[in-house]
């Protein structure tokens, strides 16, 4: 395309005017071909916008795919009123979109070229973000992260040591609400001036957003030296607060990573960046993380597995199965109901892939995807109930509720509609919460339990043995049975000391008027020793490992004895 730029700029200069131009400006150059329908911008524009290159054919199509869909009829408009010659002035604001998919609000402006013939050639010109990308801030005195981009952009040599530093100031909103926005501004300024201090002629430091800084070091050549770096930091601003009589307390969390992760371009850079500050919060105040490839390759795969989660429940619960477990009588052994518990698959490169609960589940409570999920579950195990009962008239199904379903959503009502979708009785469904999920006594949860107790709903607390469990627990929230978790079991089995716990914790809990089940029962003495110990209930693999709804009909809807 540069050989066009001759007819437009004229022979001596057009070979080089367009390279120098885009080099020495912050907006992005462009020159739009309309008779050849081709378009080529400022390399720049590729890291900063959704494109992946700077020349584009079928640019009619291409750039639209770049522009904000509310915003393409316009821009065809205009461009057709350009060719068409109704329009010679090309200047408007309309929205691009960035990486991430999000509009940017831009200002293109431009000159129409005319051929011979009089028909609109060439537009030409240059296009910059109108929002707030402040070079530089005012309130503490550094410069701005377009900076710090310039900077290392202009480095002539690759970038092969150093590191960045992100810097956070934690809980900086508390300082906000609690003294104001001036106060405010004072501590975000102080604190650059005492990094500032810390600084050697070889580092730099940028002011990012809000509370968020970046020094950059070019020249180290360990870890080390970041951490050192930081020390010197943490040490000024503890003075820093002393000076000030306490009257602000505040910590800073920093993330490092290499400095040569710039190499790998700016979106990857970026992504590793925040994900460094941000396992830094997770650590709690003042803390300090270094990045590392395998903690960022968990993160990923969380992201994925997340993405997957959303995908599967929107398109009909693909991926999701559930698996039922039977739970058997102690005395007869004869099965008496089962407990229906979540399963989830999903396709990688290498096929399909089985997720442990242990891994997408607490990604399902954190997302709040585990209402929906949870709903789902409970409804495909009420008609698993329904569908045992014409084979055990007393079969009863256990289903996880998890605290996230009954402070987010309204789980109780899922449950009641279930049990009247099924025809089932309210003491045929029960509900298993482990002890971590109710250790607050929260409205929501007091709600939640006097709802079961009403309608008669077995409440069942699961795990215990671990954790915070306690009789006073059992008391409180006076539960049909507790089930024993399975470590807490096999622990038991294998140790005289944990034998004789596991033993008188049952006639304490009997005694209360509840009753027992024993998880984790993978073998026969085991089954005996339970039996002499008049446990209720039993559920493990000697009995049954977890299976699909057709296995577990064929394998146990008879109701005779499951050994």
């Amino acid at each position: 395309m540069i050989n066009d730029i001759f007819k437009v700029f004229g022979e001596q200069t057009g070979e080089i005017l367009f390279e120098i131009i885009k080099d020495c400006m912050d907006d992005y150059l462009y020159i739009f071909d309309l008779q050849n329908d081709t378009f080529e911008i400022s390399q720049s524009a590729v890291e900063r916008f959704n494109m992946s290159k700077n020349v584009l054919t079928d640019a009619a199509n291409e750039v639209m795919k770049v522009v904000y869909e509310e915003d393409r009829r316009m821009l065809a408009k205009h461009l057709a009123d350009i060719c068409e010659g109704r329009e010679n002035v090309h200047n408007l604001h309309y929205r691009w979109l960035d990486k991430e998919g999000m509009p940017v609000w831009i200002n293109s402006r431009g000159i129409v070229i005319i051929d011979q013939q009089g028909k609109a050639e060439y537009l030409v010109g240059c296009l910059n973000e109108t929002g707030n990308r402040r070079r530089a801030d005012n309130v503490t005195g550094l410069l701005g992260g377009p900076e710090f981009l310039a900077y290392l952009r202009g480095q002539k040599e690759p970038i092969t040591k150093g590191f960045f530093m992100h810097v956070g100031i934690d809980d900086f909103g508390a300082i906000n609400s609690s003294r104001g926005a001036g106060y405010g501004n004072y501590i975000l300024r102080s604190v650059a001036g005492c990094m500032k201090e810390c600084l050697s002629d070889k580092q730099r430091i940028y002011h990012l957003v809000a509370d968020q800084y970046v020094i950059v070091d070019l020249e180290a050549s360990s870890a080390e030296d970041a951490v050192a770096l930081k020390e010197k930091i943490t040490d000024k601003l503890r003075n820093f607060i002393v000076a000030e009589n306490y009257e602000a307390i505040f910590s800073i969390s920093i993330g490092v990573i290499d400095a040569a992760t710039f190499c790998e371009g700016t979106e990857e850079c970026r992504k590793k960046f925040e994900f460094a500050l941000k396992q830094a919060k997770s650590m709690g105040k003042n803390g300090f993380y270094i990045f590392d490839q395998d903690d960022y390759e968990v993160f990923l795969r969380k992201g994925r597995i997340i993405a997957t989660l959303r995908n599967a429940i929107v398109n009909h619960y693909d991926g999701f199965e559930v698996y039922y477990q039977p739970i058997v009588d102690c005395q007869s052994e004869q099965i008496i109901g089962a407990e229906a518990l979540m399963r989830f698959s999903m396709i990688t490169e290498e096929g399909r892939e089985f997720v442990s609960p242990m891994e997408f589940i607490p990604l399902l409570e954190e997302t709040g995807l585990i209402i929906p999920a949870g709903r789902y579950i409970l409804n495909e195990a009420a008609a698993m109930c329904c569908e045992m009962q014409k084979y055990i008239p007393d079969f009863r199904m256990n289903v996880n509720v998890s605290y996230v379903q009954i402070l987010q959503g309204n789980v109780e009502r899922d449950i009641l509609d279930a049990i009247q979708k099924y025809s089932l009785q309210t003491e045929c469904l029960c509900v298993e919460m482990t002890e971590s999920g109710f250790m607050d006594m929260t409205p929501s949860f007091c709600k939640f339990r006097k709802t079961l107790d009403k309608n008669g709903i077995p409440f069942v607390i699961d795990d215990f043995g671990t954790g915070y469990s306690n009789l006073h627990c059992i008391r409180d929230m006076n539960p049909s049975y507790v089930k024993m978790d399975r470590d807490f079991t096999a622990k038991a089995m294998n140790s005289n000391r944990d034998y004789e716990l596991y033993k008188n914790i049952i006639p304490m809990v009997h005694c209360i008027n509840v009753r027992i089940c024993a998880e984790g029962i993978e073998e026969k003495e085991w089954l005996l020793k339970m039996k002499e110990m008049k446990v209720d209930y039993l559920q493990g693999y000697y009995f049954g490992r977890p299976c699909g709804k057709e296995q577990f009909l064929q394998q146990y809807a008879s109701g005779i004895n499951v050994k």
